[in-house]
């Protein structure tokens, strides 16, 4: 599943970027933000689910776990 969502750039304190999206505001790193991206800038953002990696990487912890166990 899919989702995407647009907002706005509200400000950018040291590593932190927020950003508004209608009335919340999303922290995220500021590193993460598009290369020249600057405050009241416009940007969109894709949440993607990715069932394949997500079972890997289960399969990896769950193999950690029990290799630790014993």
């Amino acid at each position: 599943m899919k989702r995407s969502f647009t907002g706005i750039i509200d400000r950018i304190e040291g590593k932190i970027a927020v950003m508004l999206v209608g009335e919340d505001a999303l922290e995220m790193a500021k590193e993460l933000l598009p290369a020249g991206a600057k405050e009241g800038d416009v940007i969109s953002v894709k949440l993607e689910l990715k069932d394949r990696k997500t079972k890997e990487e289960k399969e990896k912890m769950e193999k950690l776990i029990k290799k630790l166990s014993f």
